[in-house]
Order: structure tokens, then sequence, then C-alpha cells
């Protein structure tokens, strides 16, 4: 279609190329450019520490994401528990040193060494 309105107005494309243009243009481009030298070099030895460097930081982050929650979870936690631990202790004991009194014929000396070891 294209090419009978060209045609019909009595012009061409303007899009002539002369022939072999794409056949020798590959070495018309390789003539025009400069030749690249190669160099071969080698790489630098890599040390220890290079290698070693990520799996430090590593476990540094690591270490100190562990000390963080060391720090603002636990603590906090400890604490209240600690607390409770020792009320609860502390009933435990007299509940126990209770039970001792009321349901031993317990001497006096004897009261005294449930005392002393803290039982």
């Amino acid at each position: 279609m294209n090419k009978g309105i060209l045609d019909n107005i009595n012009r061409n494309s303007g899009m002539k190329v002369p022939d072999g243009y794409f056949e020798a243009l590959h070495d018309r481009v390789m003539k025009n450019l400069p030749e690249k030298e190669i160099i071969i070099e080698r790489p630098a030895p890599i040390s220890f520490w290079t290698m070693a460097k990520p799996w430090v930081y590593m476990a540094a982050m690591f270490a100190g994401i562990a000390l963080m929650f060391k720090v603002f979870v636990w603590t906090s936690g400890d604490l209240s528990n600690q607390q409770q631990m020792a009320t609860s202790a502390e009933e435990i004991e007299s509940e126990v040193f209770e039970d001792f009194m009321f349901y031993n014929n317990v001497s006096d000396f004897a009261i005294y060494e449930f005392i002393a070891d803290g039982n």
C-alpha cells in the first residue's frame, strides 16, 4: 500500500543503499577502530582478614542483638519475676514452717536448726 502512494506522487522513498554496503561494513568498521592491547594482570592475593571480615562483622551483629535482648527484654521481665518469686518463696517458707510446727512435735533446737538451714 505504501509503494502505491509513492508511485502515485512519482517519488522514491529516499532510502537507497549501495550494492554490497552491508557485506563490507564489518571490515570497514574494524579497520577504523584502534587496536586494543590485551593486558593480563594477576589479581592481588586475598588476605585472611579480607575473607574473615564479613563473618566477624556478622558475629558481632548477632552478639549485639543478643545483648540488646538481654538488656531490654529479659531484665524488665526478670525484675517482676524476682519479686513474684520472692513473695511466693516467703509464702512457701511460712507454709512449710507452719506445717513443720503444727504437724511435728519438735524441740526448740530443731526449730533453730530449721531456720539456720534456710529450709
